[in-house]
Parts: structure tokens; C-alpha cells; sequence
């Protein structure tokens, strides 16, 4: 598998929960396109697989957040402006994936670094130029 060094800052999508799960340890597993949707990310568990992506999953990051966000001390402050919100504090609308991104991109700053090595098939089109 060829992998790339990214930035922290520039995560996003399916790099952004793989990212994710190697900050944690957890035991990946990448599974080809299916109907052209893209690469699938997954956890090996004793009884098979399980979809991972808090990128996509509100609940999911919300869970990561309460774990590792007192650790890193990331105070989440979410304005309420008209927009329902989510019993998970995160707001949901336009903007809600922003912010869900920049906290799991907070998170995998301090839990690995401000760069982690990802595979050239899980980057954007762009993030993949000059990969090997």
C-alpha cells in the first residue's frame, strides 16, 4: 500500500476517518469501490466488519469528542442561529460538516501530529499529485 504524508489541516472525507482510526489504533480495514462509490473504510471486530466513518456520522464524532476532547482540550462552542440542533450539541445544517470536520481534524492534530501518512487511495484527485 502506498501511502502519502498529509497535513492535518488538509484531511477531509474518507482520509479525514482514516486518519481517525490510525490516530486510535484501531484495526482498519480499506475494501474496494462498490457501484463506483468510492473506497470503503472499515474496523475489524471479532464477529466481522463495521462501516467507520465519524466524517459522515454525527453520533460517532460526538462519541470521539466526549472520549478524547476534555484530553485536548477542545471546547466545542456551537451558536444556535434558527438551526435545529442535534441532541449531540452538534448543529445540524449547511454548516454542520464544517464543524464536524474541524473538531475530528482538531482531534487527529493531537492525537498523532500535524501530519500522518495515508493511503494514495483514500486521497482527493489533487492530494494524490507527486504520491509514488
Amino acid at each position: 500500500m502506498t501511502t502519502k504524508p498529509i497535513c492535518t489541516s488538509q484531511l477531509t472525507g474518507i482520509a479525514l476517518a482514516y486518519a481517525i482510526g490510525q490516530a486510535m489504533k484501531l484495526p482498519l480495514v480499506i475494501l474496494p469501490s462498490e457501484y463506483a462509490s468510492g473506497p470503503r473504510l472499515f474496523i475489524k471486530e471479532t464477529y466481522g466488519l463495521r462501516s467507520f466513518r465519524p466524517d459522515r456520522d454525527s453520533a460517532l464524532a460526538w462519541s470521539l469528542f466526549c472520549r478524547y476532547g476534555q484530553q485536548a482540550r477542545l471546547e466545542l462552542h456551537f451558536h444556535y442561529n434558527g438551526a435545529s440542533c442535534l441532541q449531540t450539541g452538534i448543529r445540524a445544517g449547511h454548516t454542520a460538516n464544517r464543524m464536524l470536520t474541524a473538531g475530528l481534524r482538531a482531534l487527529v492534530s493531537h492525537l498523532h501530529g500535524q501530519a500522518i501518512e495515508i493511503p494514495v487511495e483514500l486521497l482527493e484527485p489533487e492530494q494524490q499529485a507527486g504520491a509514488a
